[in-house]
C-alpha cells in the first residue's frame, strides 16, 4: 500500500513538474504602455483572465511614462511590444527605426477636454494654462486637437502648455488651481465633474479621425516573430470581447479600480460603460487617424513629414487573424 503511495505520489510530483517547467517555456513578451487610464483595461485583462497564457504566450505589462522612452527600450531590446499612440511609432519611424503599428485597440478619440467653471466659453481660454503628460503623448494630442476644434491655438492665443505629469496628477493640478484646462479619459473627468468642473468638449462626440492606443514592434521582430504576434493578437482580443460581456462587467469593473487606484466602484463603473463603445473587434489599425496624428506632431517635428502613414501599418497580423475560426467565433459570442 506503502509503495503504491509512493508511486503516485511521484507521478503527480512528475507531472507538477512538468507542467511548471512547461509554464516557464511560453516566450516572455513585455508589452509597455505609458497612458494611465481606463484604455489599458483590455492588457490588465488579458492578463489577469490568463487569455494571454491560453494562446501560448507570457506577458508582462509594465508601464513606462513616455512614448520615447517605450521605444527607446523597443530598440534595445527590452520590450518586445509597446501600447502607444502614433506620434510615439511616427516619430521612431521618421528617426530610422523600423516601428509600426500591428492592432489597432482603440481606433477612435474619447475623453473629455476639462475646465473650471469660472471658463465658459473657448476664448475665455486665452492666457490660461494647459496641463500635459508629455509633448507629443497622447494626452497631449486629444488637448490640441481638442484646441483646434474649439477655434484656439496656443502659440497665437498664448495658452501656456505645462508638462507635469500623467491624468492622475493632472487631476489633482486642475482640482488645486494649477492649470485651467487638461484633457482627460472618462474615469479621471468624473472626479473632477463631481466638484463642479466643466467639460468644455467631449472629444467622442466630436468628428476627429483619431488612432488611439495601438499595439506596435519592430517590423524585424513581428516577421521573424509570427507565432507570438498573433497570441498577443488573441489575447488582446479575446479581453476585448470578455469587457464587452454584462455577465463580466464585475470583473472588469474590479480590474479597473484595482489598476487604477479607484476608492469606489461607480469611478470604475463610469470608465467600464465607455469601453463598451470604445472597444470593437475590428482591430485594424486606423490609416486616417494615423494621418491626421502626423499631421498635428508636425507642429513641434517636421522631420515626421518624410514618413508615410502607410509604412508604419502591418496589416498581415490582423489578415491572419481575421481569417481564422477564433476571430469568427469571438464575432459570434459578441452578437449573441
Amino acid at each position: 500500500m506503502v509503495e503504491k503511495f509512493l508511486v503516485w505520489l511521484l507521478a503527480i510530483s512528475c507531472l507538477l513538474v512538468r507542467s511548471v517547467s512547461g509554464a516557464a517555456e511560453l516566450p516572455l513578451v513585455r508589452i509597455a504602455h505609458g497612458a494611465f487610464n481606463e484604455k489599458v483595461a483590455a492588457l490588465w485583462v488579458a492578463t489577469e483572465q490568463g487569455f494571454y497564457r491560453k494562446h501560448g504566450v507570457n506577458v508582462e505589462v509594465i508601464n513606462i511614462r513616455t512614448g520615447p522612452q517605450t521605444m527607446a527600450a523597443i530598440a534595445s531590446g527590452e520590450i518586445q511590444i509597446a501600447f502607444t499612440i502614433p506620434g510615439s511609432v511616427v516619430s521612431a519611424a521618421a528617426a530610422g527605426m523600423d516601428a509600426v503599428f500591428f492592432g489597432g485597440i482603440v481606433n477612435r478619440a474619447d475623453g473629455d477636454f476639462v475646465v473650471p467653471p469660472s471658463i465658459v466659453r473657448a476664448e475665455d481660454l486665452r492666457g490660461k494654462r494647459l496641463g500635459v503628460q508629455s509633448i507629443g503623448g497622447g494626452v497631449w494630442s486629444l488637448a490640441m486637437l481638442a484646441l483646434e476644434h474649439l477655434g484656439l491655438e496656443p502659440t497665437r492665443d498664448k495658452i501656456a502648455v505645462l508638462v507635469l505629469g500623467d491624468q492622475p496628477v493632472l487631476t489633482q493640478a486642475m482640482a488645486s488651481g494649477m492649470i485651467d484646462a487638461a484633457y482627460l479619459g472618462y474615469t479621471f473627468s468624473t472626479l473632477l465633474k463631481e466638484k463642479g468642473f466643466r467639460v468644455m468638449l467631449d472629444i467622442g462626440k466630436a468628428p476627429i479621425p483619431y488612432q488611439g492606443l495601438a499595439l506596435a514592434a519592430r517590423r524585424s521582430y513581428i516577421q521573424q516573430n509570427g507565432p507570438i504576434v498573433d497570441a498577443v493578437l488573441r489575447g488582446t482580443l479575446e479581453a476585448v470581447a470578455f469587457i464587452q460581456k454584462p455577465a463580466n462587467r464585475d470583473a472588469a469593473v474590479k480590474s479597473l479600480m484595482r489598476r487604477l487606484r479607484l476608492s469606489s466602484a461607480k469611478e470604475a463603473e463610469n470608465g467600464y460603460e465607455v469601453l463598451q463603445w470604445l472597444y470593437s473587434v475590428d482591430i485594424r489599425p486606423n490609416l486616417r487617424g494615423i494621418q491626421n496624428m502626423q499631421r498635428l506632431l508636425a507642429v513641434t517635428n517636421p522631420t515626421v513629414l518624410k514618413v508615410k502613414a502607410e509604412d508604419v501599418v502591418d496589416e498581415e497580423p490582423v489578415r491572419r487573424l481575421e481569417k481564422s475560426s477564433f476571430y469568427a467565433e469571438i464575432v459570434a459570442q459578441l452578437k449573441r
